[in-house]
């Protein structure tokens, strides 16, 4: 096995490449513009499979409103209005989502990340992108970030993040990753997905959990004719679920597996756009609005930190 990590320009945008030679397995990151990984490709047999879909030239990415394939922390989805409670204080977050309804989706949207290690090893390359939350409007505390992308000799690429409060006073933090993922050039409708949850959060006309019910249908489901727009309580038993993607006309299984347990990824939203071209899965450490019920919430002491990775493999 052969890696590298190239630097390579994307109109302005400088990009990180990893890549390994013999599979010709790779991932591109740009770290100036929220650490986001612009394309993810894995092989399986003879074909080399893009997996995520992202706006396709510098503009569109720069101008994307979707949140394709972004880090989003300290909270991820929707906080209504933009206010929260935490710790008996009250708190008011910029509302930046489309129709100024709700703050959505976390403060390292579109940022620029620092690079803080490249590492190529016989079996592995990695690299390690940083963001420091300095007390930003609405969120007055001081969090270090850092996510660690790492591709593997077997095909595995794994994201770890890290968050660490720097600050004296408690923070609340929770994590999600937003990727909308493709198999070849299928629609979503030819797919099945193996989510792994019995129960769904029950939401109201704004995207806001009121509730939990039982999640009953087939496992894996058919994706044909089904419209998801959902947040679910995984199955945490053990250390780790896996959500599954599969093209049975392709013969190929996209693994999604994310850390379980306490403080982990205990909750996962499922969403399949009006294109049906793609379908975004998306690991979360807390509930939406996690910041007002605390459902999944981490509360970080000054100096302890919380970590947690997300595995995707392609069978």
């Amino acid at each position: 096995m052969s890696f590298e990590i190239i630097e390579q320009q994307f109109g302005e945008l400088t990009e990180l490449v990893i890549q390994e030679s013999t599979t010709g397995n790779r991932c591109v990151i740009i770290p100036e513009l929220g650490g986001i990984v612009r394309q993810l490709s894995l092989r399986k047999g003879i074909t080399l499979f893009s997996l995520l879909k992202t706006p396709p030239t510098p503009d569109s990415l720069l101008a994307d409103t979707k949140s394709a394939s972004e880090l989003l922390f300290p909270f991820a989805s929707r906080i209504p209005d933009g206010k929260y409670k935490f710790l008996g204080k009250e708190y008011q977050l910029v509302k930046n989502e489309t129709g100024n309804l709700n703050a959505i989706h976390g403060l390292v949207r579109k940022q620029s990340f620092n690079i803080e290690e490249q590492d190529i090893q016989a079996d592995r390359a990695s690299v390690k992108l940083s963001y420091s939350i300095n007390n930003p409007e609405g969120y007055p505390f001081a969090v270090d970030f850092s996510v660690l992308y790492t591709l593997h000799a077997d095909g595995r690429f794994v994201l770890t993040y890290e968050a660490i409060n720097q600050g004296n006073e408690p923070a609340p933090a929770m994590f999600g990753w937003h990727p909308y993922f493709v198999l070849g050039n299928e629609q979503a409708d030819a797919w099945k997905i193996n989510i792994p949850s019995d129960e769904i959060v029950d939401f109201d006309n704004n995207q806001i959990p009121v509730g939990r019910k039982p999640f009953l249908v087939e496992k894996p489901t058919k994706i044909y004719q089904k419209a998801f727009d959902n947040c679910f309580v995984v199955n945490a038993a053990s250390d780790s679920v896996t959500t599954e993607l599969i093209s049975e006309n392709q013969d190929i299984t996209l693994r999604i597996k994310q850390e379980t347990g306490e403080g982990k990824f205990n909750y996962l939203v499922v969403y399949t756009p009006p294109a049906r071209d793609c379908v975004a899965i998306e690991p979360l450490t807390a509930n939406v609005d996690s910041f007002n019920s605390g459902e999944g919430l981490n509360i970080l002491a000054h100096g302890k930190s919380i970590s947690g990775s997300i595995t995707l493999t392609l069978v």
